[in-house]
């Protein structure tokens, strides 16, 4: 009997596609699972300790709750709630759509994700006594009598607030809808420059790369935050140099500074409102330099309010020591009355975080064994009109976007030029999984409130994490 070569050909290309598919398949499943580094069948574990929340009953069930009738003392809630996801979810992110009469917003979970977590809930979108309705995708929850957590920061939007961004974009990421709505100073603490090959085909001078990369984020850094409304007079940039906050902390007791890190001189990006903000302040690469800049700076301000990284739970060290250095120098400036409100915009646990799509819901990251410092939870609710402004925002920051490229030659020439900056997009995050766009414009901003009484808990959790 004789083999029909063409169909012995089909067949071979019929394995090899289904070798080829189950591959890729397997290898996405990994990637969807590896962005979340601890177990996802856990409990997250927060605890409010010196400031408890107000506690509200109420019945969860499969379709909603009714929120209780209470009065609008408070600005954020969040409602604990048992899930577990369908098996779908190990591919799809599982979700919860929130609806009330007025609007809806959804919050995304982990792939697989089961035990405790939290809804995010807002005075702005809902009303007392009314239903509240919830339908999951690839998510589901028993009935359950849950305890509604209630807490009240009142007068963020009127309190005078002095942000404090460790590189050019951190402010906007965390924060642009906060500080573009309330009486704001925005300070950066280093000019972010640093070389990862991103202007490599612009020159072969990696010090040419570095100085160009620092000289635009710092610029972007003093320019930005008056498309949310801040006057120029009131944003400065203390001109640290990247990455060199580690350094300069692990060094703070030390002598002489190494010839290596005195050439860092913050002086040469220093700029902004440094007269008004600083005295004029000189620098220097050191750790006492960047903690009296800050005292200096405080004085200055005299905020109602400061926003900053939370140090426990931010994995980005230039992050972790901006917040040690404000806590050093509220300390020396006495100061026992100003609350904190601190972001994570590189979650220790999960970089991808926060989950879901944009236009999605800001959710409470991953946190357990009680590293969590903070006293409350604010969640800043953004319309509309703010995600718009945030998203331009973003794209005004060069770090969050392509680098430009000279458009020469022929048409040929061009079309290849702009070919080259599309892959070259796309084999930097070819899925656009951590993409700021993703991660910030959402409906809300989520803050960690952290009273004066809790400096020193938070300063020891932080310290313990380095």
């Amino acid at each position: 009997m004789t083999t029909n070569p063409c169909r012995v050909v089909i067949r071979g290309v019929l394995i090899l596609a289904v070798v080829v598919s189950l591959v890729v398949l397997s290898l996405e499943w990994k990637r969807r699972h590896d962005l979340y580094w601890y177990d996802v069948r856990q409990d997250y574990s927060y605890a409010f300790e010196s400031e408890p929340p107000v506690e509200v009953a109420t019945h969860l069930s499969k379709n909603g709750f009714d929120f209780p009738g209470i009065d609008g003392n408070w600005d954020t809630a969040l409602l604990p709630i048992k899930v577990e996801t369908t098996w779908s979810s190990y591919w799809f992110e599982p979700s919860i759509e929130i609806r009330t009469d007025e609007t809806s917003w959804t919050q995304t979970f982990e792939r697989g994700a089961r035990g405790l977590r939290y809804l995010i809930l807002h005075q702005d979108a809902i009303q007392p006594g009314e239903k509240v309705y919830m339908e999951g995708k690839h998510i589901r929850w028993p009935d359950q009598e849950r305890q509604l957590l209630l807490f009240s920061n009142p007068g963020v939007t009127r309190a005078k607030l002095l942000v404090l961004a460790p590189h050019p974009d951190d402010a906007e990421i965390a924060a642009f809808g906060l500080y573009s709505n309330t009486d704001s100073y925005v300070a950066t603490i280093s000019a972010g420059n640093y070389v990862d090959g991103l202007y490599a085909h612009l020159s072969d001078d990696t010090s040419v790369q570095d100085t160009l990369r620092g000289r635009l984020r710092t610029w972007d850094s003093l320019v930005v935050p008056t498309w949310g409304g801040v006057d120029p007079t009131r944003i400065v940039n203390l001109g640290y140099w990247n990455g060199s906050l580690t350094y300069l902390y692990r060094r703070r007791f030390a002598g002489a500074v190494p010839a290596a890190i005195a050439r860092q001189n913050p002086n040469s990006f220093r700029s902004g409102a440094v007269a008004e903000l600083l005295g004029g302040r000189v620098a220097t690469a050191t750790w006492r330099s960047l903690v009296e800049d800050l005292r200096v700076l405080m004085e200055a301000v005299d905020p109602e309010l400061i926003v900053a990284p939370h140090p426990a739970i931010d994995a980005a060290e230039d992050h972790r020591f901006t917040t040690l250095a404000l806590l050093e120098a509220l300390e020396e400036n006495g100061d026992r009355v100003t609350p904190l409100l601190l972001y994570t915009n590189h979650h220790f646990l999960s970089e991808y975080y926060p989950f879901g799509p944009m236009h999605s819901a800001v959710t409470l990251p991953p946190v357990f064994d009680g590293k969590g410092v903070m006293t409350g939870v604010y969640s800043q609710w953004l319309s509309e009109h703010d995600r718009m402004d945030k998203l331009f925002a973003l794209e005004a920051m060069h770090d969050l976007r392509a680098a430009p490229r000279e458009l020469t030659g022929g048409p040929t020439e061009r079309f290849i030029t702009l070919a080259a900056a599309a892959v070259d997009g796309l084999v930097r995050n070819p899925l656009g999984t951590y993409s700021y766009f993703r991660r910030s414009v959402r409906v809300n901003e989520l803050f960690f409130v952290v009273q004066p009484a809790d400096r020193e808990r938070l300063r020891k959790a932080s310290e313990s994490s380095q």
